[in-house]
C-alpha cells in the first residue's frame, strides 16, 4: 500500500462520455511527461469512456453476427436470391429506426443497442413471410406474368401479416409505462422495437416485392422451363417436401383420433403445470424457502449478477473507533485483496467514501464520514483477462476474508457488487415502525443478530441504531466560576481554543503555490485524555492562571444515537445483502419467521408493504416491519410490466375481435401464449440463470410473437374454407403450408437473440426469447389446428 490522490472527474451533462474521457487521460498523459516528479506514478482506476466503447464494440459486433445468422437461414431455406432481398432489407430497417432516435434525441447506449438486438429477430418477419410466400407460389403456382404472381403471394397473406405485426406492436408499447427508475432503462425498447416492426412491414410491402420482381426473373423462366415436367403435385395438396411429411406425418393421428388429441392436450397442459412449479417450488417445498435453490427450480430476482470490473468493501468499526484502528483494520483487509490474482488495484479511503458512482449516489456514500468508517474500492482485471464473473470473485473474497472478521469481532465488512440496473440503497432493507422509538431500536438489535443471520445466503447485516459512545463532555461549574471572576463563555471559548486551534498566520514555502496556515491547538494524544483539565490554565480578569480543573470537570457520558424519519414517521432501519441467493427468497423467509412475533405487552410485530402498491405504516398503536430496498423495487417493476402485460393482451383480443369480426377466435388465436413458459422456464434453469425483470420483457414481447404464428394458421384454414375445402384438410394443410414462415420467423428470433445469451443483464431477455420461441412455435403449430379442429367440430355437431 501507498499514499495516493485520488482525482475524479464528470463530464457535464449532453457531452459525449468518450470523447471527454480521451480529451482527459490525453491531458493527463501530457502532464505526467512533464510536469509530476520522478516517482510518482498514474493510474486510471475507473474510465467509464473505455467501459461504454468496450460495450457498444461489443454489442455492434453481435448485431453483425445476428443479422449474418439470419442472412443464413435464408440461404439454407430459400435460396441466395430470395436471401438478398430479405438482408437489403435489414440495413433500411436500421436506418430508418436510428434516424428517429436521432430525431427524438436518443443516444446510442448499451440499452439502445440491445433494443436494436431485440428488434433484429422481430423486424425480419414480415420480410420473411412475404418472401416465403412468393417463393412457395414461384415453386408450386407458377405462372407466366411474374408482377401478378408477386402481387399474388403478397396479397394472400397481406391481411394476417399487418394484424400480426400490430400485435406485436401492442404487445411492447404498454412497457413504455413502467415507472420509477426502471422506466428509463428499459424505454428504449417501446420506443425503437414499434418502429422497426412499422418500418419492416412497409418495407415488406414495397422493397421486397419490388426486389423479388426484379431479382427472381431468372429463377421465374428456369421453374417455368420445368412446370411440364411431372414432379409437382397437383393445385391445393400439401407440399413433399420433408419438413411437410414429417408435419403430416405426426399430425394426422391427433387429427383422426379424438383419443390422442385429448392424450396430446392434456399432456401440453400437464408439462405446463409442472413447469409453472419450478420457480413456485421454492415457496411450497415442505422445507421452505430459506436454504439453497431446489435442483430444478428456477431463482426469481430483480436482475441478475452483472459480470463488471469494480467491488466495492464498506469497513463499519464499533462506533467512536480511532482513525488508527479502523486504518489497520483496512490495512488487514487489504494483505488479503493483494494475494488474489484477480485483483488489478485497489484504493483505500479511510474516514471518508471512495468517489461516487451511481449506486454510492443512492447509497448516500458521500454523506458518511468519521473515524470509524473505510471504503476500499477494488478495480478487478479486465473480463478478457479472467475466466469467472466478478460475482463469483466477490464471494470468494468474502470467505477468505472470514480471518480478519475473526480478528476484529465487533467490525462489520460489507461487500458490495454494482447493481446491474436501478440500485436501491440496500438490497434487504426494512423500516421498522412503532410507537416507541426505544423499544424500536432494542427490536432492530435483537432481529439484526438472530433473525437476519438465520437466513441462507445473506451477509452486511446492519442497522441504523448504532453503538453505544462514551462521550466526555466538560461540564462548566457557574458558581465556582463567578467567584474566579470568569463567565462561562469565556471558558468554553478558551476550551475550544485548545481543541479545535487558533489560527496565529502562515508561512510561505518555497514552491508552494498558496501560503499554508499556522494553527496552534493541543497535540492530539493529549486532546483524548480525560485528565487534561489539571494541566490547563484560563487567564482570569486580574492576569491570574486559573487551572480549568477549579470551575470545570469531565463527565463520561453515552452519546445521543441518530434519530431517523420517512415519510415524517420514525422509523428504524435495518438492512442485509443476499449473496448467495435471492432477495426475494430472504424476504419470505424472514416475512415467514417474524410475521406475528411476540414482543410482549400484548404487540405483536407485523410485516407488510409486500403488496403491489406501497403500504402506509400505523405506529400509533402497532409494530410493523415494512419491506423496501430491491424487494420494493421488484414488485413495482413486475407490477408494471404484468399491467402492461394486461394492457397488451386486452388490446391484441380488441384488435383480433375487429378482425375477425367474432369474440371466440381471438380466444384461439391467443390461446397459446402460456405455452411460452413450457420453454422459459426450462430455458432458465438450463442456463442456470434467474427469471429476472428483462426475461418478463421477453415473455412480454413472445406473447405478440405466438399470435403471430396463430393468425397464420388460423387465416389460413379460413380462407381454406372459404374455397370449399373440408375442415380436415384445411387444418392439415394450413399447418403443411405455413410450417416454413413459422419456422423461418422462429430461427430468425432464436438466432437473433442468442448473441445477447451471455450478457448478465439481458441474457434473460433472449433465454425467453430463445427457448420460449422454441417451444411455443413447436406447440403452436400442432395445439391451434387441433383447437381450432374441436372447436369447429362442435359448432357442427350442435347445428346437426
Amino acid at each position: 500500500a501507498e499514499p495516493a490522490v485520488t482525482l475524479a472527474i464528470a463530464r457535464k451533462q449532453g457531452t459525449n462520455g468518450v470523447e471527454v474521457a480521451d480529451a482527459v487521460l490525453a491531458r493527463l498523459h501530457a502532464i505526467e511527461r512533464a510536469a509530476l516528479p520522478e516517482g510518482v506514478q498514474v493510474t486510471v482506476t475507473r474510465n467509464d469512456g473505455a467501459k461504454a466503447v468496450a460495450a457498444v464494440n461489443t454489442l455492434i459486433e453481435h448485431l453483425g453476427v445476428a443479422i449474418l445468422a439470419v442472412v443464413v437461414i435464408l440461404l439454407v431455406f430459400l435460396g441466395w436470391r430470395e436471401a438478398s432481398v430479405v438482408t437489403l432489407s435489414i440495413p433500411l430497417i436500421l436506418f430508418v429506426v436510428l434516424g428517429v432516435g436521432w430525431v427524438f434525441g436518443q443516444t446510442i447506449n448499451r440499452i439502445t443497442l440491445f433494443a436494436l438486438i431485440l428488434s433484429l429477430g422481430l423486424l425480419v418477419d414480415d420480410s420473411i413471410v412475404v418472401i416465403e410466400n412468393i417463393h412457395r407460389h414461384l415453386h408450386h403456382k407458377p405462372q407466366k406474368n411474374l408482377g401478378r404472381l408477386v402481387i399474388a403471394a403478397a396479397n394472400e397473406i397481406g391481411k394476417p401479416t399487418v394484424v400480426a405485426t400490430f400485435t406485436v406492436i401492442l404487445a411492447l408499447i404498454p412497457m413504455a409505462f413502467v415507472t420509477g427508475m426502471m422506466g428509463p432503462f428499459m424505454g428504449p425498447i417501446p420506443f425503437n422495437a414499434p418502429i422497426a416492426m412499422i418500418t419492416s412491414l412497409v418495407i415488406a410491402y414495397t422493397v421486397v416485392p419490388y426486389l423479388a420482381y426484379r431479382w427472381l426473373k431468372t429463377k421465374a423462366r428456369r421453374v417455368m422451363a420445368e412446370a411440364a415436367k411431372p414432379t409437382l403435385e397437383e393445385e391445393g395438396a400439401v407440399e413433399s417436401d420433408r419438413l411437410h411429411r414429417l408435419y403430416v406425418r405426426l399430425f394426422r393421428p391427433l387429427l383422426e383420433s379424438s383419443r390422442k388429441r385429448r392424450l396430446f392436450i392434456g399432456a401440453v397442459a400437464a408439462v405446463l403445470m409442472l413447469v409453472m412449479l419450478q420457480p413456485l417450488w421454492q415457496f411450497l417445498r415442505p422445507s421452505g424457502s430459506n436454504g439453497p435453490l431446489s435442483p430444478l427450480g428456477v431463482e426469481l430476482k430483480m436482475l441478475p449478477d452483472d459480470n463488471v470490473s469494480t467491488v466495492l468493501i464498506e469497513i463499519d468499526t464499533p462506533a467512536g473507533t480511532a482513525r488508527e484502528q479502523t486504518g489497520r483494520v483496512a490495512d488487514a483487509v487489504g494483505r488479503v485483496l493483494a494475494r488474489n490474482r484477480y485483483v488489478a488495484n485497489y484504493q483505500t479511503f479511510v474516514g471518508r467514501a471512495a468517489p461516487e458512482d451511481f449506486a454510492a449516489m443512492v447509497r448516500g456514500d458521500a454523506m458518511r464520514r468519521g473515524p470509524d468508517f473505510a471504503q476500499i474500492r477494488i478495480n478487478l482485471l479486465d473480463k478478457e483477462e479472467r475466466h469467472i464473473g466478478s460475482h463469483a470473485i466477490t464471494q470468494a473474497l468474502y470467505t477468505e476474508l472470514k480471518p480478519v472478521r475473526s480478528a476484529f469481532p465487533g467490525t462489520r465488512i460489507k461487500m458490495l457488487e454494482t447493481p446491474p440496473g436501478p440500485p436501491v440503497r440496500s438490497q434487504m432493507m426494512a423500516a421498522l415502525y412503532g410507537p416507541d422509538y426505544e423499544r424500536l431500536r432494542a427490536l432492530a438489535e435483537q432481529l439484526r443478530k438472530r433473525s437476519y443471520p438465520a437466513v441462507y445466503g445473506m451477509i452486511n447485516i446492519d442497522d441504523s441504531v448504532g453503538g453505544d459512545v462514551t462521550e466526555y463532555r466538560v461540564v462548566v461549574d457557574r458558581d465556582a466560576a463567578m467567584s474566579a471572576g470568569l463567565a462561562p463563555a469565556q471558558i468554553a471559548e478558551t476550551l475550544r481554543t485548545y481543541f479545535s486551534g487558533r489560527l496565529a498566520g502562515t508561512v510561505h514555502e518555497p514552491g508552494a503555490r498558496e501560503p499554508v496556515d499556522i494553527i496552534l491547538k493541543l497535540p492530539r494524544a493529549a486532546r483524548t485524555d480525560p485528565h487534561l483539565l489539571d494541566a490547563l490554565y484560563v487567564d482570569g480578569p486580574s492576569g491570574q492562571r486559573v487551572p480549568l480543573s477549579t470551575v470545570a470537570h469531565v463527565e463520561a457520558v453515552t452519546a445521543d444515537k441518530a434519530f431517523y424519519t420517512r415519510d415524517q414517521y420514525p422509523v428504524v432501519y435495518l438492512a442485509g445483502y443476499m449473496l448467495r441467493s435471492s432477495p426475494v427468497f430472504g424476504v419470505v423467509s424472514l416475512t415467514s419467521m417474524l410475521g406475528g412475533k411476540d414482543l410482549g405487552g400484548g404487540h405483536r410485530l407485523s410485516v407488510g408493504n409486500l403488496g403491489f402498491t406501497p403500504d402506509e405504516p400505523d405506529n400509533i398503536t402497532h409494530y410493523q416491519l415494512h419491506w423496501l430496498g430491491e424487494m420494493r423495487l421488484t414488485l413495482d417493476v413486475f407490477r408494471d410490466l404484468g399491467a402492461a402485460f394486461i394492457v397488451a393482451l386486452l388490446l391484441i383480443y380488441l384488435l383480433l375481435v375487429g378482425y375477425y369480426r367474432s369474440f371466440v377466435v381471438p380466444f384461439v388465436v391467443m390461446g397459446p401464449i402460456p405455452l411460452t413458459l413450457i420453454g422459459v422456464f426450462p430455458g432458465h434453469w438450463l442456463m442456470h440463470q434467474p427469471f429476472t425483470a428483462t426475461s418478463m420483457i421477453g415473455v412480454i414481447a413472445l406473447a405478440g410473437i405466438v399470435v403471430r404464428n396463430s393468425l397464420l394458421l388460423i387465416d389460413f384454414i379460413i380462407e381454406r374454407r372459404k374455397s370449399g375445402q373440408s375442415l380436415e384438410h384445411a387444418v392439415l394443410e394450413a399447418g403443411a403450408v405455413r410450417l416454413r414462415p413459422i419456422l423461418l420467423t422462429a430461427l430468425a428470433i432464436i438466432l437473433g437473440s442468442a448473441v445477447m445469451l451471455t450478457d448478465p443483464v439481458f441474457g434473460g431477455l433472449a433465454i425467453s426469447l430463445i427457448f420460449g420461441a422454441f417451444a411455443s412455435t413447436i406447440l403452436t403449430l400442432f395445439v391451434i389446428p387441433l383447437v381450432y379442429f374441436r372447436w369447429q367440430r362442435g359448432r357442427m355437431t350442435m347445428r346437426a
